[in-house]
């Protein structure tokens, strides 16, 4: 009678019933359905995931359960559900940012772009802007959650929550990967899991080394090309290799490559080191710094961005831009491979072939403010398909108050460190080997007011030579970003520029004026023209979102610029784009318009240009090219098709066709690729019926890095130069130390995905993942459903660390086995006898001092789930102790082994005396 008393009373200082169960302590406890309590306690290390009540749903699609128990937040009706979980089992291609709010990729057969960002408040879906609201969204250490009603906007889907049955049922609005792949089921079955249970992602250290075992790709050619029709044919040997590393503390990297016949012709290379945290030089700040081939910063007015042998150092933001300052993108590009630049899912630039330097470049690319969504996408000559994604932020160029940052470039313009052809990089005539210097400079006075100078010393390609001081100042007026510029040649030339962004009625816009006096010359204006003085210049660029019935909108992107010279001519141009999805298809639409005056000559073309890309069955790849000629006479100048056939897991065909109709010629090419465990392997050849040639050859790719786990070097795909590589190690971590030690198992069947590409540990529990990126945070994911285990608490599967092109990260992904501690808290009686005592806190002390949370049920137990071997301590919460008068008789300790099995541990609670006066 006193045990049920003591039960009444803590029920009621609680406030939680003595008649049913309390929530539960752990995941294994939850059955599908809703926890009718606030949400439980985390687990070590973790943080709670979110203020809302937990739901548990059963998934279904297609008539298939995929899931017995997806965790989700708020409304039964409509909750909120994790995106990067539901991705992953419908297999759709999504990176979940979670740090920072970004989740991108392509969905559906048409491939359209996605980009949510959370923190600007909206999503692009295929060029279509569609706005976040807070409490649809929520963002844990684990995974974004957004509200049902909201996925089914952003991805093909419908979902119906039934409530009652806590049941969610989704239907494709298009074909899935998951429906192509069914077979894949048996292995996504088992994903979801409690994000109040996952710890942060795992982070994976890759410092900057002395010297680190360099990592290299290749690619040889060896074939035969005849040149024309009187048959003096000749063999083909063409070459192209790279390196990269860490050296001095920095990462290195080399590329060189050949012509037809095996002579050098092309080489480079460049130190780089770069501090995401702005320490580069330490409390003196610094993002990144180069030295070899390098490119200068460019500057509003003065000089623009241009290559050569030399040094770089910045103190801005990597992810942050003024939107005034026109940006360059260039990375690796690989033999053969053709580059798009994508801006907020428009189309804005494209690059056929393999660009100099073995490198795409797209120069004097303008945003508006806000965060800007740059997707570069290569095509490889084999159906690669390779997207790399970057959010930057654009500002209006203001600075924190007290904030400075400082940009210097110093090269020997056009010239390489290794030189080995007369060749200009950039293409201008003059002024090769010529130093190019500038300096760049910005301090926040307040926080809406930051002044900016910069020094630039340069020859322009007409081979002249100038030197350009600039002062101004960057502000906001009535929400708009403000930007005024006054700037001198020291030789009677002067410049005046003004400029205003923003948004307005829901288009972004950029506005610039310049006037020029003296023969000032302007290099960062894309119409500079040396032997023609400019006397003013504006330009307007601008993104908005056409309504169309039934649709979100149609994204635009325009740009209009008029130059006006001296000699009285004038320059006007103007140009268009657009992506759209009509069916499955991806389209892309663009059009130019261009004027030019000078004395009586006028000169008036329009062109526009039209692509294609669709997925048939994600078998089938599928492009289309056209490019049209309006003005002067109209008419088809080139016409391009590729067709990719994926046959299985390992080989592919290519087959593709180009018409030029104005040098009448007709290219056909035909390819047959097998890709190897450790190369891929191309036969293919292609031929010109207007010049009649014809060539044929070999093509292999293939990568060398060292296998740290190894600890020997391996033949492996192509990508460990070009970009980071993980080598990850599996096992069962028996004593819970984080190393393997002789004795503990390896785990086999660990899936690991990164960058698009995937891998999948060995008997020996290893696996090596390459080719994911450079510069950047690259996330790795592993997935252990595919396992044999039971029983085992892996670390978080999200892994990240700092790529660099030749880095290879060791990953040591230890499976500890786990157990379960049965915890019974009782209350002696009057009688003597022993009863279980409800709603009493416990916590769960573990040997580094994290501590679960958990509260007795009825009859006086409560669990804690997957917990690791240790020994741990046993108490009740100390508060509530406090508050009701009661202390545990003796301590409670539990000794968890490696075997798994589950461990019973009890204890006695005593009643002061007051509180036995309030049980009567």
């Amino acid at each position: 009678m006193a045990a049920s008393l003591a039960i009444l009373a803590l029920a009621a200082a609680t406030g939680s019933a003595p008649a049913g169960p309390t929530s539960s302590t752990g995941p294994a406890d939850q059955s599908v359905g809703r926890s009718e309590t606030a949400l439980p306690e985390p687990a070590f290390g973790s943080t709670r995931a979110a203020n809302a009540e937990l739901l548990l749903f059963s998934v279904q699609f297609d008539g298939t359960t995929i899931s017995e128990a997806l965790s989700a937040y708020g409304d039964p009706a409509d909750p909120l559900l994790p995106l990067g979980e539901l991705t992953r089992l419908l297999e759709l291609p999504l990176d979940i940012d979670v740090a920072n709010g970004v989740a991108s990729g392509r969905i559906g057969e048409g491939q359209r772009p996605i980009t949510i960002d959370l923190r600007s408040g909206q999503a692009l879906v295929g060029g279509k802007v569609i706005a976040l609201i807070p409490p649809d969204s929520v963002v844990t250490d684990a995974d974004i959650y957004l509200r049902a009603s909201l996925v089914a906007k952003l991805l093909p889907l419908k979902i119906s929550a039934i409530a009652d049955e806590m049941l969610l049922t989704l239907t494709a609005t298009e074909k899935l990967p998951l429906q192509a792949q069914r077979e894949r089921l048996a292995r996504m079955a088992g994903l979801a899991g409690q994000p109040e249970a996952q710890d942060d992602a795992m982070r994976v250290a890759t410092p900057y080394r002395w010297l680190s075992a360099p990592a290299f790709d290749f690619t040889t050619e060896l074939g035969y090309n005849s040149e024309g029709s009187n048959g003096d044919g000749r063999a083909v040997t063409r070459f192209e290799g790279r390196v990269a590393g860490d050296l001095l503390k920095s990462g290195f990297n080399a590329w060189i490559a050949t012509d037809d016949h095996g002579d050098p012709v092309s080489a480079r290379l460049a130190f780089t080191r770069r501090s995401e945290e702005g320490r580069l030089l330490g409390s003196l700040g610094g993002t990144s710094a180069s030295l070899g081939d390098v490119f200068t910063p460019p500057q509003v007015i003065g000089a623009r961005s241009l290559g050569g042998a030399g040094f770089v150092f910045s103190s801005s933001r990597l992810d942050q831009a003024s939107v005034f300052q026109r940006i360059n993108l260039r990375g690796e590009l690989p033999l053969g491979y053709d580059a798009e630049l994508y801006v907020n899912d428009i189309l804005r630039s494209a690059q056929r072939g393999s660009g100099a330097q073995g490198r795409y470049e797209f120069n004097d690319i303008p945003l508006v403010r806000g965060r800007n969504a740059l997707r570069v996408v290569l095509y490889g000559p084999r159906g690669e398909r390779i997207e790399r994604t970057r959010v930057i932020n654009v500002g209006g160029g203001q600075l924190a108050a007290g904030k400075t940052t400082v940009d210097l470039g110093v090269v020997s313009q056009d010239r390489t460190v290794i030189d080995l052809s007369d060749a200009n990089l950039s293409g201008f005539s003059k002024g090769k080997g010529d130093l190019r210097a500038t300096f760049n400079i910005a301090h926040g006075v307040t926080e809406h007011l930051t002044l900016a100078a910069g020094l630039s010393r340069f020859t322009d390609f007409g081979g002249a030579s100038h030197t350009v001081g600039s002062v101004g100042s960057r502000n906001s007026l009535l929400g708009l970003a403000v930007q005024a510029d006054l700037a001198s040649d020291f030789e009677g030339g002067r410049a005046v520029s003004l400029g205003l962004a923003g948004r307005i009625r829901g288009i972004s816009f950029l506005g610039r004026h310049v006037e020029y006096g003296g023969g000032f010359a302007d290099e960062a204006n894309t119409a500079f023209d040396p032997s023609r003085p400019m006397r003013r210049y504006s330009e307007l660029v601008f993104d908005l979102a056409v309504p169309l019935p039934g649709s979100i909108g149609l994204p635009v992107s325009g740009r209009f610029d008029r130059a006006e010279f001296i000699d009285g001519g004038q320059t006007l141009s103007a140009r268009a784009r657009t992506t759209a999805n009509v069916g499955q298809t991806l389209l892309a639409i663009g059009a130019d318009y261009s004027r030019r005056t000078q004395g009586s000559f006028s000169d008036t073309r329009v062109n526009a240009n039209f692509g294609a890309m669709r997925l048939i069955d994600y078998k089938w790849q599928l492009r289309a090219t056209a490019d049209f000629r309006v003005k002067p006479g109209a008419r088809l100048e080139t016409l391009g098709f590729a067709a990719d056939r994926a046959i299985g897991e390992r080989y592919s065909l290519r087959l593709g066709a180009t018409r030029n109709f104005g040098g009448r010629d007709t290219a056909l090419q035909a390819g047959f690729t097998a890709r190897l465990p450790m190369a891929t392997a191309t036969l293919g050849g292609d031929w010109s019926t207007g010049q009649k040639r014809w060539r044929v050859g070999v093509q292999l790719n293939f990568g060398i890095a060292r296998d740290p786990l190894k600890g020997r070097y391996r033949m492996t795909p192509p990508g460990p130069a070009n970009g980071a590589s993980a080598a990850l190690l599996a096992f069962i971590d028996a004593n819970a130390n984080g190393r393997r030690e002789e004795g503990e198992q390896a785990v086999p069947g660990v899936l690991v995905q990164g960058g698009g590409l995937k891998a999948v540990t060995d008997e020996q529990g290893r696996a090596f993942v390459t080719g994911l990126g450079d510069g950047t945070i690259t996330s790795l994911r592993a997935d252990i459903a595919g396992t044999d285990t039971v029983f085992v608490a892996p670390p978080p599967q999200n892994i990240q660390f700092a790529a660099r092109a030749g880095g290879i990260a060791r990953i040591d992904y230890p499976l500890v086995p786990t157990s379960e501690i049965v915890t019974r808290i009782r209350f002696r009686g009057r009688d003597g006898s022993l009863g279980g005592l409800s709603a009493v806190r416990v916590r769960l002390v573990s040997p580094k001092g994290e501590i679960a949370h958990g509260m007795t049920e009825f009859d006086g137990t409560v669990v804690f789930d997957e917990v690791k071997p240790g020994r741990y301590a046993v108490e009740i919460d100390a508060d509530q102790a406090a508050r009701l008068g009661m202390h545990l008789k003796a301590p409670i300790f539990a000794v968890v082994g490696a075997d798994g099995r589950s461990v019973d541990v009890s204890g006695e609670v005593a009643f002061n005396e007051p509180m036995q006066m309030v049980t009567r």
